[in-house]
């Protein structure tokens, strides 16, 4: 099952990997292109010239006569050798300063996948280790990326090739059986390093993730949050135990690979000592037996060392970019991975009706997550009208999020349709849907940024200070931020900025209102984004919340029931379907689900003395 999904994954031909990276270079950096082919006919003189130059200097003493005749074409070639030799440096050095200009671009282009795919791809498995395995074609090792490698490589295999048929045609004036040896015998060492590459290439599936976990354990251990608990709970040995447990698994790969590369290193011996030998042995017949002249032996016993090496170099560059190209092959499938939603232009009347006017029809949507068969949501259909405040609520698990999801266009629905003022979701331009939500989720993530950029969401230069400011007032946190040194231009995160602040769990939610505020958007989610607070805490921040969105469509998302009593409909998920809709007052009477579940919560916090619940 493995080597089937292996075979179809990589559809991409070894010469199709090869011209997608030569056009990739060619629009990002031409001049990284024209210097490496620039090198080819620089190497080809420096290794003729290495070949020729000892035939000269013998041909001359052999014949005798004037010294300065005789110096004068050494003097030529020498002169011309160190032409090729200083060109050759100097084309080096700028190449090396101009091709991470190329792999940057490169790594823009993984960024902008990273950023604009469709979420669900984020949450895929397959897109996840595609994008690892992106991140090895583009970061590399010692040797380069993956890029790098197949674009320097690509040459290098042109230069050999070229070198082959240059070095091959001196040595035809020898003896042919040479060609045949010198050609031939390599091949033999190709298969045994390609096999080593396809088993380093297999391996990656195995230790990929060992890896993912020794990061994560190392990443903790140097985690200041997760300091606390460790020593707390004494977890200090049983993760050191972890590491040195998948650090030995990981360690039994790299000696299976060693083991394989200590063989091809015997084999590869054993060829060389067998090829050139024999080459030598048919050179000094030749030479012995007088069939060719002295400084003509001198000439091809040079080029032996030449054409091996370019054979030599034929076979390794040939494995290597076959093995890079596997990699590039993850490259290419990482970058064009499907994307689901609409992202052409669309009609800005759309876009401008739905916010004047964001009615929601869920119209008997259902949802199944990849590779389950167990639908999260099963055939919910309600309507949401403009400025209608509505409350979603059910226990943990009930698909509250998932739903959500859907709605501000992060999933796309299994069956039945979402549509924003009767229009299908999917017409949408999906940026320009994203523009109708502000949306505040029970995960938090703030970046290292400052403040006011978390507030609007986009960098210094082009923010409105003083809409900031006005925001930060509207939710609560301005004079906090005014306490702080820096004001709104303070940092968070004090693990990667040295003067960043952490802000308390309540502080955090208000930053969070902010930003929704800022955005000014027509619908306003908050799925539990106050759930790691207490119940008076959280139905004290959903009345701000309502008060601050009186005009706008506002969806809550508990299963605190308290918290919703204000909304105009509260809809209870349960097992993913819609088992109850009405008012707080009519869903009492009801005396279903929603009551006892309300009654249930009353009674623990009013015995803690919680009065929401009164």
């Amino acid at each position: 099952m493995e080597k089937n999904s292996n075979k179809k994954k990589h559809s991409h031909t070894l010469i199709s990997n090869i011209g997608y990276i030569f056009q990739l270079q060619w629009k990002y950096s031409k001049d990284s292109l024209f210097l490496l082919l620039l090198g080819v006919p620089i190497s080809l003189g420096i290794s003729y010239c290495g070949i020729y130059m000892p035939k000269i200097v013998v041909e001359q003493i052999m014949t005798g006569g004037d010294f300065y005749k005789a110096f004068l074409p050494i003097l030529i070639i020498g002169i011309i050798t160190l032409f090729l030799n200083i060109s050759s440096q100097i084309v080096a050095t700028i190449n090396f300063a101009l091709l991470p200009k190329f792999k940057n671009c490169l790594l823009n282009l993984k960024a902008e996948k990273c950023l604009n795919t469709d979420y669900k791809n984020i949450e895929s498995p397959k897109f996840r280790f595609l994008m690892q395995r992106a991140d090895e074609a583009l970061m590399g090792s010692n040797t380069g990326s993956a890029v790098e490698q197949m674009s320097k490589g690509s040459i290098a295999l042109l230069t050999s090739i070229l070198g082959y048929i240059m070095f091959g045609t001196v040595l035809s004036f020898a003896h042919p059986i040479i060609i045949l040896i010198l050609t031939i015998m390599p091949v033999i060492n190709y298969f045994v390093i390609r096999s080593i590459q396809k088993f380093q290439y297999k391996s990656k599936n195995e230790t990929i993730p060992l890896d993912k976990k020794l990061w994560y354990i190392a990443s903790n251990a140097e985690n200041y949050k997760s300091a606390k608990d460790i020593r707390i709970y004494g977890m200090n040995s049983w993760l050191i135990n972890m590491f040195r447990y998948f650090t030995k698994e990981r360690l039994k790969w790299d000696v299976r690979l060693s083991k394989k590369h200590f063989i091809a290193s015997v084999i590869d011996g054993v060829i060389i000592l067998f090829r050139d030998g024999v080459a030598y042995i048919i050179l000094i017949y030749m030479v012995v037996n007088e069939q060719i002249s002295i400084d003509n032996f001198i000439l091809f016993f040079s080029a032996v060392g030449s054409f091996t090496s370019a054979v030599g170099s034929i076979i390794g560059q040939f494995a290597s970019i076959n093995s890079t190209s596997l990699i590039v092959c993850d490259l290419r499938d990482f970058l064009g991975f499907p994307e689901k939603f609409n992202r052409l232009s669309s009609d800005s009347d759309i876009i401008n009706r739905a916010k004047n006017n964001p009615t929601i029809d869920i119209d008997k949507v259902s949802f199944t997550y990849p590779e389950s068969n167990e639908q999260t949501i099963k055939e919910v259909s309600f309507k949401i009208n403009k400025g209608e405040k509505i409350a979603i609520v059910g226990l943990n698990g009930a698909g509250k999020t998932t739903l959500i999801k859907m709605i501000c266009g992060l999933y796309t629905p299994s069956e039945g349709c979402i549509r924003i003022n009767n229009i299908d979701v999917k017409d949408y331009n999906i940026e320009e849907y994203y523009k109708l939500f502000s949306v505040v989720f029970q995960d938090q993530h703030f970046m290292p940024v400052t403040i006011a950029e978390t507030v609007a969401s986009t960098n210094s230069d082009m923010l409105d200070r003083g809409r900031v400011d006005e925001c930060l007032t509207e939710a609560g946190l301005c004079e906090k931020v005014r306490s702080l040194k820096n004001g709104m231009d303070t940092l968070l995160n004090k693990q990667v900025n040295a003067e960043g602040v952490e802000l308390s769990g309540g502080e955090y939610q208000k930053l969070l209102l902010a930003r929704a505020i800022y955005k000014d958007s027509p619908i306003i989610i908050l799925d539990e984004p106050t759930a790691a607070l207490d119940p008076i805490a959280e139905n004290e921040l959903y009345l701000k919340y309502n008060s601050l969105f009186e005009e706008k469509t506002v969806i809550f998302i508990s299963h605190r029931l308290a918290s919703t009593r204000f909304c105009d409909r509260i809809l209870l998920l349960q097992d993913g379907q819609l088992s109850e809709s009405g008012t707080h007052e009519k869903l009492l009477k009801l005396n279903g689900k929603y009551a006892e579940l309300f009654n249930m919560q009353k009674k623990y916090y009013v015995e803690s003395g919680v009065e929401c619940y009164e």
